[in-house]
């Protein structure tokens, strides 16, 4: 049995919940335990808050549960990056979780804390770097590389043979041309089509996508 605590709250942290419950549903060895979160004490959808993030209290939960980290803003991905570094929690105590309607390539790799939802299709002889999440209807063509924490959003489609670096922000709806380099924390922009390489904290809309400026 594989108990997981999702660190975060509502947004991306309930959108996960729901699909470690649909795991569980389908016959998965899983169960949602509850949330950390700095914000809320009381009850998140029915489940507890057992604890908070930035003060550690991870520690003081049973050795057993295990991690998804949920905290993820634009914005502020580097500070939350930075932070999800600073909690220390050892790599072999996150959770992979994939929605059962996914379709992950037997061919495919992932890493640890990655959280896979419905509809989501990973090609063959992609790396999914570690607290990556993908959201429903996501596409990662074959032979793509996504770094650490990296967000690709609902409906989003990542080509073939590219390399999308730590941190990188995929808005909704975006399209991203085959054998591109995205580069660390970059935020592709809602509906964006993107068919050239885009630099590190560089911020991109349209169709072709332009730089507007950087985060």
């Amino acid at each position: 049995m594989s108990e997981i605590v999702v660190i975060g709250g509502r947004g991306n942290g309930t959108v996960i919940a729901s699909t470690i419950e649909d795991c569980r549903r389908a016959g998965s060895d899983v169960e949602f335990v509850g949330f950390l979160n700095d914000f809320e004490d009381g009850p998140i959808n029915g489940y507890p808050v057992l604890g908070g993030i930035q003060n550690g209290d991870w520690r003081d939960l049973p050795e057993e549960y295990e991690f998804i980290y949920a905290i993820s803003t634009v914005k502020q991905a580097p500070e939350r990056y930075e932070l999800l570094k600073d909690l220390q929690i050892p790599e072999d105590r996150f959770a992979t979780v994939v929605h059962p309607d996914a379709t992950v390539s037997e061919e495919a790799e992932l890493g640890d804390g990655v959280a896979v939802m419905p509809r989501a299709v990973v090609g063959p002889d992609v790396e999914v770097g570690s607290h990556t999440q993908l959201y429903a209807q996501s596409f990662v063509g074959h032979d793509t590389t996504l770094g650490e924490m990296v967000f690709v959003a609902n409906n989003a489609s990542v080509g073939g043979r590219l390399s999308v670096e730590d941190g990188v922000h995929v808005g909704s709806n975006a399209s991203l041309l085959e054998r591109l380099t995205i580069e660390e924390f970059a935020v592709i922009g809602l509906g964006a089509v993107v068919v050239d390489d885009v630099g590190p904290y560089e911020k991109v809309i349209g169709n072709p996508a332009e730089v507007i400026g950087e985060i």
